[in-house]
């Protein structure tokens, strides 16, 4: 338009298509109600954390204000057709952005096996004009979930702040300290300066002591500017779950140890996690959980084998047997069965190691009572633990990427939607190794955000321990509009 031209959003030729290339929001006088209706949405799109100026906000205002104060004998249908597309293309991209986010999971993570959502924007966009409810129909497309209300509200309120001036300086000595930790909500009446640091600590993953040191007093100055884009970066994660108000599926929060049971779009249940510690990160992907398996064998990882049980057999022979370790070689139907005492472990090195260890089910089994399984090129899964006592930390990153989880029982109930907690137990006592296959692939999500609010209405920021933020920045950079 102006001599430039105008990326379309996906589906806008098959809108025009469907319509006989008929104008969609001018009538015999001219734009109608709802061209205005979307003007005032895309002018407030930096509050799901998206630029108005992508959905041509300005363009589409000028165009309406010229058309209705300018001169009339200069009106001309060149000039509706352009705004015509400019308002389908703003509609299209902006609820496609709502929808699936703007960019495309499987370009930033390697393995992303949930489906992302297609289509369907186009053939909304001719049933909100048929019905003038533009807005219902764009609002329907933003996510759902509490946590993407809850960054737009954090997000709300930063803007104000950094409209404001930002946050005060805090100096070396504590010069300015309280001023800034009563701006973010950190020190309220009651406080001391000892408890207002601690929350704020704890709400920016900082060794929790309540002193004002150097790593504080650098989280304390850091420039509100790269808060609120941080904010923005992961409300694109949200968006890229199911909206759906059925949906029901597995998410599991890296950045606070958790897994939640989403079931009608709605969390029913949060249990607590152990995830992967800083050398076995727990990695960002999606996939399709297809069965559980109750009182699960353990196959232990050859990385694993080498680097633990290797040097304690070393030291000690009997481990395998007295661990209920099976001692294997070969694979699938050459496998066959080693006598552990007939190996010469002392010589053995991780170059030559060509062993499997097996598990069997109970006793220090780290599997424990059950295993959630979900294809996926990591080899991660959900399972239970008999290391009950490691949910009591704050800090919970000791597997070596998999993730155990609390209440093992209840949520593979709740996963198989048919089997009672009761059931499943009675398997356990039994010794029995079951394999249940779930009546419908259910989605996981294994997720890391860098913001998040929790039931305080505190905004959480943590580092960017996965590099997941700079990916999805780079791979933003990429996108024009």
């Amino acid at each position: 338009m102006d001599g430039r031209l105008m990326p379309a959003a996906p589906g806008l030729s098959t809108f025009y298509m469907q319509r006989g290339d008929r104008l969609a929001w001018s009538g015999p006088s001219g734009p109608g109600a709802q061209a205005d209706v979307l003007h005032r949405i895309v002018e407030r799109a930096d509050e799901d954390g998206l630029s108005p100026a992508v959905y041509q906000a300005s363009a589409i205002g000028q165009r309406l204000l010229s058309w209705r104060k300018g001169d009339a004998a200069q009106r001309t249908l060149r000039d509706l057709v352009e705004l015509d597309l400019l308002l389908s293309n703003a509609f299209l991209l902006y609820g496609s952005h709502l929808l699936r986010g703007r960019v495309d999971p499987r370009t930033v993570h390697d393995f992303w096996e949930a489906p992302y959502v297609q289509g369907g924007i186009a053939d909304l966009l001719q049933t909100a004009l048929d019905l003038q409810r533009v807005g219902p129909a764009l609002d329907q497309l933003r996510p759902p979930q509490r946590g993407y209300g809850n960054l737009q509200h954090a997000l709300r309120r930063y803007r104000t702040i950094a409209a404001s001036g930002g946050w005060p300086s805090v100096g070396p000595q504590g010069e300015g300290l309280r001023a800034r930790l009563e701006m973010s909500g950190d020190w309220s009446s009651g406080s001391s300066q000892r408890d207002a640091l601690y929350r704020f600590q704890k709400r920016r993953h900082l060794d929790p002591n309540g002193l004002l040191d150097e790593d504080t007093l650098a989280a304390l100055n850091r420039p509100i500017a790269e808060q609120i884009a941080q904010i923005e970066i992961n409300m694109e994660r949200w968006r890229w779950l199911p909206h759906d108000v059925d949906a029901r599926y597995l998410l599991v929060r890296l950045d606070d140890y958790a897994v939640d049971m989403v079931s009608g779009g709605q969390r029913v249940h949060t249990a607590r996690a152990i995830v992967g510690s800083e050398f076995w990160r727990t990695p960002i992907f999606s996939a399709r959980m297809t069965e559980v398996v109750v009182n699960p064998y353990w196959y232990v990882p050859r990385s694993i084998a080498v680097a633990e049980i290797l040097p304690i057999l070393q030291q000690d022979p009997a481990y395998l047997e007295r661990s209920g370790i099976l001692l294997s070689r070969g694979e699938g139907v050459q496998a066959r069965s080693v006598n552990p005492q007939q190996v010469r472990w002392s010589q053995l090195s991780a170059a030559d190691f060509d062993y499997r260890f097996t598990q069997k089910p109970g006793g220090s089994n780290p599997l424990g009572k059950v295993k959630l399984v979900f294809a996926n090129p990591y080899s991660i899964y959900v399972h239970d633990t008999p290391n009950q006592q490691l949910f009591e930390r704050a800090k919970r990153e000791f597997s070596h990427g998999c993730i155990r989880v609390e209440d093992s029982l209840l949520l593979s109930a709740m996963v198989l939607d048919g089997w009672s907690e009761a059931a499943l137990e009675d398997l356990v006592e039994r010794g029995e190794n079951r394999r249940i296959a779930l009546a419908k692939p259910l989605p996981v999500f294994v997720l890391y955000w860098t913001a998040w609010v929790d039931m305080d209405g505190l905004l959480h920021l943590r580092e960017d321990a996965y590099q997941s933020d700079a990916a999805l920045r780079s791979a933003l950079r990429k996108i024009r509009y």
